[in-house]
């Protein structure tokens, strides 16, 4: 059975609270209209499309903002997906290539247009919380090369090429982490 966490404070399609310590969010975050860009919203797509195990659900987080901080306080575990642009001095990717890390092990670059509550994204929520020492969950970000993140719809063909093979890796990263937060609740 599927689950979809619903606007911003984390609840199921049933209304009820989503967020609880064995449940594990699945958040995709960027724009649909800028290409590679919408990788995050496809892979949420396409995984309510496949159906998720008990205990994931997912969250289409779009473009949203300073909001999302409100959304990541509501989750004790939070899996994100999004394009991330690593350039050479992370060692470059090709496009498609898709790497797991956590906000500690890598220095997320802001935006250049400085602080926007229109435009900011994952760096700058992650700077604000830190900033206002505000307690975040457990992160684990996935972050996926873009080939091209100029506006128009669908994601370039190297990217979709890797989709199968990153909606994989998201379900198990879902899945470990589940497991390892059961397995805690029971020791």
């Amino acid at each position: 059975m599927s689950e979809r966490a619903d606007g911003v404070l984390g609840r199921d399609v049933n209304g009820k609270a989503a967020a609880s310590q064995s449940t594990v969010l699945i958040l995709g975050l960027g724009n649909p209209l800028r290409k590679d860009d919408g990788i995050g919203p496809r892979v949420i797509e396409e995984l309510e499309a496949r159906g998720l195990p008990e205990g994931v659900v997912t969250l289409d987080g779009g473009t949203g903002g300073l909001d999302l901080l409100r959304v990541l306080e509501e989750w004790d575990d939070v899996v994100v997906v999004d394009a991330a642009d690593m350039d050479e001095s992370t060692g470059g990717r090709a496009a498609g290539e898709f790497v797991r890390f956590n906000p500690m092990q890598v220095e997320l670059s802001e935006s250049r247009d400085g602080l926007s509550l229109h435009h900011a994204g994952l760096a700058e929520v992650l700077a604000l919380a830190r900033a206002l020492d505000r307690p975040l969950p457990s992160i684990v970000i996935i972050g996926v090369q873009p080939r091209d993140i100029g506006w128009g719809e669908g994601l370039s063909a190297e990217v979709e090429a890797q989709l199968p093979a990153l909606l994989d890796a998201v379900l198990q990263e879902a899945a470990i982490r589940r497991h390892q937060k059961i397995g805690a609740a029971h020791r």
